[in-house]
């Protein structure tokens, strides 16, 4: 029949496994990446600038 562990809460609810482990991994790096790119890239902007000038 059932799993009686499966059934704590009366509804049956399904526990998340690795494929929505990954998708939460991979949404959360599509967030934050692109701002870490770009204050890495300033970063690296900047000190060429100085390299540059001094």
């Amino acid at each position: 029949m059932s799993d009686p562990k499966n059934q704590e809460s009366g509804q049956g609810d399904l526990k998340p496994d690795w494929k929505d482990f990954i998708a939460l991994v991979i949404a959360a790096y599509s967030i934050l990446l692109p701002p870490l790119f770009l204050i890495i890239g300033a970063a690296v902007l900047v000190l060429v600038v100085l390299y540059v000038v001094f």
